[in-house]
């Protein structure tokens, strides 16, 4: 017992003094001095100008032996046409990517990566640009491949259709995460759904693109005087200066102005909008209006109001939200300002759906104290301190220097635009920002978007007591629409003749009523643009209801299963995940309309069976019979030449160029058992050729083994 007191002494003895010392650190971190910052000095660069007008910013740093080169071009995605936007998007990837008069793109590909070097292109909203970054021995190649990309780019066709297939793929998942649905109907919300500033491409506008847009939006805007080029690095301004008039000093001006960006026009307004989204867990807000410009007066002041209502901890909004009420990991706001248009000034917040009408409420109290809660002390200091603490990382790195430096001189800004911003932010009280917060912000004219499961908010959204909601449909349209077809008693007459007849013709509906189930094993050579390749390709399918595509891509599987009630499939990561909803719908249709499960219940058909009109399909001429699921939309369409040959299928799902047409095209019919199987099948979608599948092995009722139709081992 002595013992264990004494030990119990001697551990208080040993903490106590160990707690005494923690206080007294916690009171000295409270209290630490630092010395005032060492003086931040814009590097001298040296500003020239060419005869033809293209602008050089040149600074001299050898501290490394790297050769840096950034452009800025006067250009932009704003300039894009309605019904092609996308093309500015594509012309920034394809000039680098498609090549030049003097290199493919792939060779300049193998130039760059011979020597460690990189040269990019793009095209933004309001501008474009390009980069480049090479060893400085190196400087003179790299500054060639810029020059010929720059002048002389070709925008090869087969680099074309790659970049539309990743702009397809973005579309295609552009519904994904509900953050980033409300960003980007809360842009139209604010801007227009038409603006240049909100507007976004669609399947079609990408299909309307032609080689020739990119080269005429090259031709209108890549001239020498809507050039602003900055060269840092390991060289001699004396021969980068020579080096740059050989390469680009015979570059004619094109002596057109570039149009102006779009004046932007914003009625305040207090409504509420709503967008369905019923597979998520969450519900995401996103509330506020216009913003303003750098150049407004108040703007410094702007940019503690900033930091004080909903940037990151201690801000109003993520402590009301987030710590207080705990409805929200992530919150917060921010008044956004930009050179050339408005921002806009937003408050958002991700929580659960029961909480969606709480957390909104909330996020516009916190607005409206703004307005009348004069920031304390502490908020103020929080308020500045992100600001002035964080200015250094403006002088990182040369490249956002010279940036800056670019953009500044582009726009008319003084060139210490950004210390006079500076010395702003330290120069804002309190009062000043309640008056930019009177002056800016509009709690009672706000748009709100919700997005989530309305059938799980803890109240209506009308009960905000903003007026009806109006509901955004976020479908995504697709590239191209079914004709529509005429449902008659003589079309309906005439289109059960042909399916008749074609069934005859393929071996009668006795013999396709004895076909259960089939198996087969193909090649697919599938095409895309310059390139060919080759897939193996193994199915199985059941006309109860199931099937089975096993495609193997360099050996690796790749599934798509259904059984009748549930499926699984390969996802783009490569693990095996069960379908969606959407999904499983779709496959379900597939298998209805293979040819085999449409003849085989020819004489009880679960579709209207409509005569849908001529056609000629590889110089044959045709006359499409439509398997109608409703008034409006087809299964399929069948077509069917003069003798009663099945020629064609086509119909509309989602292909490899986004949702649109695909159209199967049978040849080499071969008889199995009684009937006639085309063993080989041209797909055609969207109009472009996919590929050619030719079977090698056909088999009808074969023998499965039990775990066909189940999900696959990993």
């Amino acid at each position: 017992m002595m013992i264990r007191k004494t030990l119990i002494l001697l551990t208080a003895g040993l903490l106590m003094p160990m707690l005494f010392c923690l206080h007294v650190i916690a009171q000295d971190v409270e209290n630490l001095e630092f010395p005032k910052l060492n003086e931040i000095k814009i590097p001298d660069v040296e500003k020239v100008t060419l005869d033809n007008g293209m602008r050089l910013y040149l600074l001299e740093d050898k501290s490394l032996p790297v050769f840096n080169v950034s452009v800025r071009i006067n250009c932009g995605t704003y300039l894009d046409p309605a019904d092609k936007i996308g093309m500015a998007d594509l012309c920034g990837t394809v000039m680098r990517t498609g090549g030049t008069e003097t290199w493919t793109g792939d060779q300049i590909d193998e130039l760059l990566e011979g020597i460690g070097a990189t040269v990019e292109t793009y095209i933004n909203r309001a501008s474009g640009g390009a980069f480049v970054n090479v060893l400085s021995e190196y400087a003179d190649t790299g500054l060639a491949v810029l020059a010929d990309v720059l002048r002389r780019p070709v925008f090869d066709e087969d680099k074309i259709e790659v970049a539309k297939m990743q702009t397809r793929s973005g579309i295609a998942r552009r519904n994904d995460q509900i953050s980033q649905i409300a960003r980007r109907e809360y842009s139209k919300l604010i801007y227009g759904a038409d603006s240049p500033f909100a507007r976004h491409p669609e399947y079609a506008t990408i299909e309307a693109i032609s080689r020739q847009d990119l080269i005429n939006y090259h031709i209108a805007y890549f001239h020498p005087e809507n050039i602003m080029m900055a060269i840092w690095g390991d060289f001699k301004k004396k021969d980068v200066i020579k080096k740059i008039k050989q390469l680009f000093g015979n570059w004619e001006m094109g002596g057109i102005p570039v149009p102006p960006l779009p004046r932007v026009d914003y009625d305040f307004r207090s409504k509420v909008y709503y967008i369905e989204k019923t597979d998520v867990e969450q519900a995401y807000i996103r509330l506020g209006h216009i913003g303003g410009l750098m150049t407004d007066a108040d703007y410094t002041d702007r940019i503690v109001m900033n930091s004080i209502l909903g940037e990151g901890f201690g801000s109003r909004i993520t402590d009301a939200v987030r710590t207080r009420l705990g409805l929200a990991y992530s919150t917060g706001g921010r008044y956004t300002s930009n050179i050339s248009y408005p921002g806009y000034f937003f408050a958002a917040a991700s929580t659960k759906p029961q909480s969606a009408l709480l957390a909104t409420r909330e996020m516009i109290k916190q607005i409206k104290s703004m307005l009348t809660d004069l920031p304390t002390e502490k908020e103020m200091k929080k308020g500045k301190d992100g600001y002035l603490n964080s200015f250094v990382f403006n002088f990182d790195t040369r490249r956002e220097v010279l940036e800056r430096m670019m953009a500044y001189d582009f726009y008319g800004l003084p060139e210490d635009f950004l210390q006079q911003e500076k010395q702003g932010v330290e120069n804002v009280t309190p009062e000043a920002v309640m008056a930019a917060a009177q002056n800016n912000l509009r709690p009672d004219e706000m748009v709100i978007l919700v997005v989530g499961n309305g059938a799980e908010f803890e109240q209506p959204l009308d009960s905000l007591g903003l007026g009806p909601v109006d509901t955004i449909d976020i479908t995504i349209p697709p590239a191209e629409q079914e004709e529509q077809v005429e449902v008659s008693e003589g079309n309906v007459q005439k289109g059960m003749t042909l399916l008749n007849k074609a069934v005859d013709v393929a071996g009668g509906l006795e013999n396709f009523k004895k076909i259960e189930g089939v198996s087969f094993k193909s090649n697919i050579l599938v095409e895309s643009g310059q390139h060919r390749f080759e897939v193996a390709h193994e199915a199985a399918m059941l006309f109860a209801g199931k099937k089975r595509n096993v495609v193997y891509m360099s050996g690796i599987p790749v599934y798509d299963i259904y059984d009748g009630a549930t499926g699984w499939k390969t996802g783009g990561d490569g693990e095996i995940r069960a379908m969606d909803e959407n999904e499983l719908a779709e496959a379900g249709r597939d298998l209805s309309r293979n040819i085999i499960s449409i003849f085989r219940q020819a004489d009880n058909l679960p579709y209207q069976v409509v005569y849908a009109g001529p056609d000629v399909i590889d110089d044959i001429a045709v006359e499409y019979v439509a398997l109608m699921e409703d008034e409006e939309n087809s299964l399929c369409r069948l077509g069917i030449d003069a003798d009663g040959r099945l020629v064609c299928c086509s119909f509309y799902g989602i292909t490899a160029f986004g949702p649109g047409i695909t159209e199967e095209i049978f040849s080499a019919e071969t008889e199995i058992e009684g009937v006639k199987i085309p063993m080989q099948i041209k797909r055609i979608m969207n109009g472009r050729e996919f590929g050619v599948e030719t079977i090698s092995e056909f088999l009808i009722n074969p023998e499965l083994p039990e775990d066909t139709f189940a999900k696959p081992e990993e």
